[in-house]
């Protein structure tokens, strides 16, 4: 028959020499080391994440298990024969030796009814029983067997027709050791395993992964001791684990912001072990033709310093590369650019742990007009967690392997990048808005009047301000009675007081100002009109505000604040004490003038000293809108030689050396000097232009070290605090950009930055993942709602 066009002939795919031929010739045309990432102009590339497996053991055991059947998360995952049907229909004498399962169906665990839809299920199981059978060799008869088992609901186990385990419980992680005249029923070589998973309603699965111990050690003879044995050998993988691991992990994107100048690399090493593989996996340096593999993750949490190497593949005539590496913890750390009492001081003591392990990474690439997409990658991180003075002792073993695929590529702020910030929002106030319902809870209740702090009501309030500019309306029910209990509680300490003072001045600002500042069309904020009430209240509240004060300076020259008047200060609750005073301002409370003034002194002196010179551009949203109208048009943005000047936690210096930069404080810099600088602005009869050109320098200093370190996946800076304070440090970036009306640091979109890593990493039912370190659901959820929302209104335009 002649071809027509709807009649096309089966073409053989083409030879694999060919490809491979195709493929050189793409090749020649990429640089042979570093072709940049195919990635949108301030987008991100989203990829779909699967964790196979991420355990800590203990050290070394004495015990010695063999994995003779492996679940579904491993890549050798165990093929079973598998029977589903109703309770009542299950084959009789399936679990013995002779049984028939030819006409069986094959499928490896996770087995449940949502395959497709959840990615650890792998084969259906909707009915109410589940009948398996598998074979497996055991040469050797086994001390015991060990099953680790998810099941949901009821489990029975045989071995060659004998019944090793029954349970009618049901849960994650179950653990069933079996010893003495039960393994009787073993043989030489091929044996037959079988297994009963039954459904009674709600959740529904089933994997199992099984281990044979040949001996055991002395002192281990019964399920009990071997039980005691595995649940400490869990415990001290556990410490470990809960050493450097919290709820909070980024999720699985790239931003287009956080890629070096060459757009080869993620710049700066994430904070969280469990990112090392795909920091290394997005790495495009060694090129398409392979080599030697270097790379250097500095001052990881806990970690310190990792070094890398190993080498990689060519890439194939199928796009995929392999990576080879090895990850070695020094065995001391050395200074990097800091003094080594720097070192000695604010590194050695935070650093518990190296990582001495080996990682292969398989990635595929794409390749698009001489530029890259690893569109999926497999990563197998096996390694020691070790410590002591010479990196040589084992605290604990590691195995994580993972697999990512690209999911899709997101251009900036787009529609749907607006649509999936609205839908965390609304999800976000839900469930802030549930957990502000119990006003007598643990976490909400009025505490003692000798408590010594408020924090309780501060909670409250930060709660209330994000469901207010959340888009609650404010005759919500819960809002109403929120705002009830806080008007009539007693407050004490500056967090407390200042949360309160914005959340009530949120009740009057104006519909649309924050958009109108950003825009430029008024230079202003509006005063607030608050009711006599609110008024008397924000005046009392000021005050006791005014007087929480360091009282070892003179707060006419010198104002900082404390938690409660006292001869102490941080830049934190500093900061706290100016955002108070400048909303109580706007609403027309009596701020003497010299306390801006006194304000800034102490920010300008509690600054470091100690950075690199940068080249800072900041953009703000009247010119970004302008080139995102006409791309062509010329336009005019923010220039300067700065050097790179954060803020620590409360003197830049002790002792004559610098103390360690934080992100969260750095950010909390930028806000005061700016309200400061606004509330000089205010007055204009206070003459003090040479304090604003230091103010605006200063300022400026501080956005040139969020340009050099800025990221959205913990908070930078410290090693100490990378993994504690993530979404204060990004409420704390909303409120140090917005104040400035700075849209773009370094010609990089903060917002979009955070915000994808913020809608991400939200769970289904609107809460946000806790850190590391301790920190309380309330205040996590109002930051994150408080930074999607952009709630902060500018108080300097540029204008």
């Amino acid at each position: 028959m002649t071809p027509t066009a709807h009649s096309l002939p089966d073409l053989p795919p083409p030879p694999r020499w060919l490809l491979l031929a195709l493929w050189c010739m793409v090749a020649t045309l990429l640089p042979a080391q570093g072709p940049g990432w195919d990635i949108p102009h301030r987008g991100a590339i989203v990829f779909d994440r699967t964790t196979q497996e991420f355990t800590f053991q203990g050290p070394p055991s004495r015990l010695r298990p063999e994995w003779v059947v492996e679940d579904g998360k491993s890549p050798e995952a165990q093929r079973w024969r598998y029977f589903a049907c109703p309770r009542a229909a299950v084959p009789a004498g399936f679990e013995n030796v002779p049984f028939d399962d030819s006409g069986w169906a094959f499928g490896a665990g996770e087995f449940g009814p949502d395959v497709g839809k959840a990615a650890n299920q792998n084969s259906p199981w909707a009915t109410e029983a589940l009948a398996l059978r598998t074979r497996l060799v055991l040469a050797k008869k086994p001390k015991a067997l060990w099953f680790q088992v998810q099941h949901d609901d009821g489990l029975r186990l045989w071995l060659n027709g004998k019944l090793l385990v029954a349970d009618d419980g049901y849960g994650r992680d179950r653990s069933y050791v079996v010893t003495g005249a039960a393994l009787d029923a073993w043989v030489a070589g091929d044996n037959v395993l079988a297994a009963l998973c039954t459904n009674v309603g709600g959740a529904q699965y089933f994997d199992l992964r099984l281990a044979s111990f040949a001996s055991l050690p002395p002192g281990v003879k019964t399920a009990d001791d071997l039980q005691r044995v595995l649940r400490e050998d869990k415990e001290l993988g556990d410490r470990v684990r809960a050493d450097l691991i919290g709820g909070f992990r980024p999720p699985p994107l790239l931003l287009q912001g956080e890629l070096d100048a060459k757009q080869q690399y993620v710049r700066i090493p994430p904070g969280d072990l469990r990112d090392l593989g795909w920091w290394l996996a997005v790495d495009l340096r060694c090129g398409v033709l392979g080599g030697a593999v270097t790379a250097d993750a500095s001052r990881l949490f806990r970690l310190g310093d990792i070094v890398v190497k190993g080498k990689a593949s060519a890439v194939d005539a199928e796009g995929w590369q392999r990576l080879d590496l090895t990850l070695k913890s020094p065995a001391d750390l050395q200074p990097r650019g800091e003094s080594k009492r720097f070192l000695d001081r604010h590194v050695r003591p935070f650093v518990a742990y190296g990582i001495d392990g080996t990682l292969e990474v398989r990635r595929r690439l794409d390749v698009r007009d001489g530029k890259v997409r690893v569109v999926e990658f497999s990563t197998t991180l096996l390694a020691a967690i070790v410590r002591g003075k010479d990196g040589k002792e084992v605290a604990a073993t590691l195995r994580q392997r993972e697999s990512w695929r690209l999911r899709e590529v997101r251009e900036n702020q787009d529609a749907a990048f607006r649509a999936m910030v609205a839908a965390a929002l609304q999800r976000g106030t839900a469930r802030l808005r549930e957990q502000l319902k119990d006003l007598g809870g643990n976490e909400l209740q009025a505490q003692a009047g000798d408590a010594g702090d408020s924090y309780h009501t501060g909670r409250l309030a930060i709660g209330l301000l994000a469901l207010v500019k959340g888009g609650v309306p404010v005759s919500d029910d819960v809002v109403q009675r929120g705002y009830a209990e806080l008007r009539k509680r007693t407050l004490i300490d500056t967090y407390s007081l200042a949360n309160a003072i914005m959340a009530i001045e949120a009740l009057y600002t104006p519909s649309g100002e924050s958009g109108d500042l950003r825009n430029g069309t008024i230079q202003r904020a509006h005063k607030r009109e608050p009711s006599p009430q609110d008024k008397a209240l924000l005046q009392q509240w000021a005050a006791q505000l005014l007087d929480n004060i360091d009282t070892r300076v003179d707060p006419q020259y010198l104002l900082r604040f404390n938690y409660t008047r006292g001869g102490r200060f941080d830049n934190s609750v500093n900061q706290y004490g100016l955002l108070g005073l400048y909303s109580a301002h706007l609403c027309g409370v009596d701020i003497p003038a010299n306390t801006w003034e006194a304000a800034a002194n102490h920010l300008l002196t509690a600054q470091s000293g100690f950075g690199d010179k940068l080249d800072l551009t900041l953009v703000d949203y009247r010119t970004l809108a302008a080139r995102l109208a006409d791309p062509e048009a010329p336009f005019t943005q923010s220039k300067s030689s700065n050097r790179a000047l954060g803020w620590s936690y409360e003197e830049p210096k002790r002792d004559g050396e610098w103390t360690p930069t934080w992100g969260s404080m750095t950010c909390a810099g930028i806000t005061g000097l700016t309200i400061c600088q606004a509330g000089l602005l205010d007055n204009p009869d206070l003459k003090r232009g040479r304090l604003l050109g230091n103010i605006v320098r200063a300022r400026d200093d501080g956005f040139a070290w969020l340009a050099q370190w800025m990221t959205a996946r913990c908070n930078p800076g410290a090693i100490e605090r990378q993994q504690h304070w993530i979404y204060y440090y990004l409420y704390g970036l909303e409120r140090a950009a917005l104040l400035s009306g700075v849209a773009l640091i370094q010609d990089r979109d903060w917002y979009f930055e955070g915000a994808m890593v913020l809608v991400l990493a939200q769970q289904d039912d609107g809460h946000w993942p806790a850190e590391l370190l301790w920190d309380l659901g309330i205040e996590r959820n109002a930051m994150a709602i408080l930074f999607l929302k952009q709630s902060t209104a500018p108080v300097v335009t540029g204008r």
